[in-house]
């Protein structure tokens, strides 16, 4: 009898204990973490038709662009801005989206434009020149809207 009543005394002890470690726990540090800034989204005009893309404008968005993510909406993108022109390759390592790449030149026109296959890494789709900008939409993008090399993007400030 005495046995039975000191376990849940035991038990009691050990639950009041836990609560009062889990209350005194020192918090952590607001800066111990870095939080993820929300990515920047802008409109662009590619031809004569609206896109919203997501900006990727430092080096660490434009090496990881649209990996691992599994979808995108249809009327979005993403738009790779580049300090000076260069000629450039882009590859779909660990991109699951099948894509359409356009290449835009500094002066605002598409140079080409390559229908890219998920995680096909065996493929480098080159630039047909030197470009400023890149645009990786849902493939068949651009063709649904008529949108062709030589054609303008305004991309706007």
């Amino acid at each position: 009898m005495i046995a039975r009543s000191r376990i849940p005394i035991c038990l009691l002890f050990v639950l009041i204990l836990s609560s009062l470690m889990l209350l005194h726990r020192p918090a952590q540090a607001a800066d111990s973490s870095p939080v993820a800034k929300p990515p920047s989204f802008k409109k662009i005009i590619v031809g004569k038709t609206p896109l919203r893309v997501e900006v990727a404008d430092t080096l660490e968005k434009q090496e990881r662009g649209l990996m691992f993510r599994q979808s995108m909406p249809e009327n979005e993108g993403m738009l790779f801005v580049y300090r000076e022109p260069q000629e450039m390759s882009f590859w779909m390592r660990n991109t699951f989206i099948p894509l359409d790449i356009a290449f835009v030149g500094a002066d605002g026109f598409i140079l080409n434009i390559h229908q890219a296959r998920p995680l096909d890494e065996s493929v480098l789709y080159p630039s047909a020149g030197s470009a400023k900008y890149v645009i990786e939409t849902n493939q068949g993008w651009f063709a649904r809207h008529g949108i062709r090399p030589g054609d303008r993007v305004t991309i706007g400030r």
